[in-house]
């Protein structure tokens, strides 16, 4: 199980990234703000993006943070305001994992 799931682990710094990575049922790590509002935005902008795709077998939910890594030493290191958040270009904080519940 563990090596399924390292498998569908994707690091993502582009947000023309994220919905296809997101849709090939995969978990997306992003370098995040960790401002609530840009979390709302993010299901918001991954569900409209994902309800646009032709494909009526793609899932159509927005993608939630699931949590915050301890170990962040295992992702590239972020760069104080250079290492930016995908999703509304705020400096990120922390590599954070989003994804759907299926």
């Amino acid at each position: 199980a563990k090596a399924d799931f390292d498998t569908r682990l994707k690091v993502i710094t582009e947000w023309s990234n994220f919905v296809p990575t997101l849709n090939g049922r995969n978990i997306c790590v992003i370098p995040w703000c960790e401002v609530e509002e840009c979390e709302d935005k993010i299901k918001e902008r991954s569900a409209a993006e994902s309800a646009a795709v032709q494909d009526e077998r793609a899932p159509s939910a927005g993608a939630k943070s699931l949590c915050i890594p301890f170990d962040q030493a295992q992702f590239p290191a972020i760069e104080a305001g250079k290492t930016k958040c995908p999703n509304c270009g705020r400096d990120s904080k922390k590599w954070t994992l989003f994804g759907r519940s299926y």
